[in-house]
């Protein structure tokens, strides 16, 4: 999750794209692997762990992309670097999900059903590159039942 600056500019994206659109609006987040069933005191072991496996590393927003699904209807692609990669190998294999599709990091800005020209415009009007970084040093665990405003984050673990 980003920090400082880089969050709140992309919170303050985040949130006005929801007003516009009347969408819901959620904090800047990459999924590192989602759709987890196991326990709740499961998920957070597995978690802990896997935090003390995962070096901190640096994550770049490169180009905004839409894909006609609900969770990625509108993003920035994260660049795909050894130590992004390598973290979600390491969490899919904590969470015995091995055979999931190949992992797409993104940073989500808009949920939502939308047709190719609403997301095209959206891009057109924000730009498609972006140049923001910033340094991931913690994974959060979210509860993720019901719609993105009730989501609420459960734990926090600092990378070691």
């Amino acid at each position: 999750m980003p920090t400082g600056r880089v969050y709140s500019e992309l919170t303050r994206l985040i949130f006005r794209l929801s007003r516009e659109w009347s969408t819901d609006n959620f904090e800047p987040h990459v999924t590192l692997l989602g759709g987890l069933l196991d326990s709740e005191e499961a998920i957070l072991s597995k978690t802990s762990q896997l935090a003390a496996w995962i070096r901190p590393c640096e994550i770049k927003l490169t180009t905004m992309d839409y894909l006609d699904e609900f969770f990625r209807c509108l993003f920035f692609r994260v660049e795909t670097t050894e130590s992004v990669m390598d973290a979600n190998l390491k969490a899919r294999s904590l969470f015995k999900r091995r055979r999931d599709p190949k992992h797409v990091p993104h940073l989500s800005l808009m949920y939502g059903n939308f047709g190719s020209p609403v997301k095209e415009k959206i891009i057109a009007d924000i730009g498609c590159e972006s140049n923001l970084r910033f340094k991931v040093r913690t994974i959060h665990v979210y509860s993720t039942t019901g719609k993105p405003r009730d989501w609420f984050r459960v734990r926090e673990f600092t990378l070691k």
